[in-house]
């Protein structure tokens, strides 16, 4: 929160109305393999995870969820047959889809055997409540930068 660029959005917020205690989102992300779709047990770490962004209409509207995404790795570590398995809400299904898309997984070698292992992703998307003195404090350090 100290970046000049977050204290100029949350003094944006403050301006706009959006109600400062959900001024910050987040998204975590947990990953598993699905026992009953696996046909190996070998696990493929990830190389590059990029995470989602939080939707704006989500953010907006204060709404929270999760989105569980299976998908399968080839043998350069790309996903493919990515498919939503569960989601609470429609508007994080396109970014978590997405963010498992441009997602790298560690290659196989030549000449191994490529591990046909379905594995889920879950997101959660949460909203983070801000401390309304830091809220207060950034909105006036934010003023000061204009004059």
């Amino acid at each position: 929160m100290s970046s000049l660029k977050s204290r100029i959005a949350l003094a944006g917020l403050l301006l706009l109305g959006i109600p400062a205690a959900y001024a910050q989102s987040n998204v975590v992300t947990i990953d598993r393999l699905d026992p009953w779709d696996s046909k190996d047990d070998t696990d493929r770490a990830p190389v590059h995870t990029i995470v989602p962004e939080y939707p704006q209409k989500a953010w907006l509207e204060r709404i929270e969820g999760d989105v569980e995404v299976c998908f399968y790795i080839t043998r350069g570590g790309r996903p493919y047959n990515v498919r939503v398995r569960n989601s609470d809400n429609r508007l994080f299904e396109r970014p978590a889809r997405n963010a498992v898309e441009l997602s790298l997984f560690e290659a196989v070698p030549r000449g191994a055997k490529v591990p046909q292992i379905k594995t889920c992703r879950t997101f959660l998307f949460r909203l983070e409540p801000v401390d309304r003195d830091e809220i207060d404090f950034l909105a006036v350090e934010a003023s000061d930068d204009d004059t």
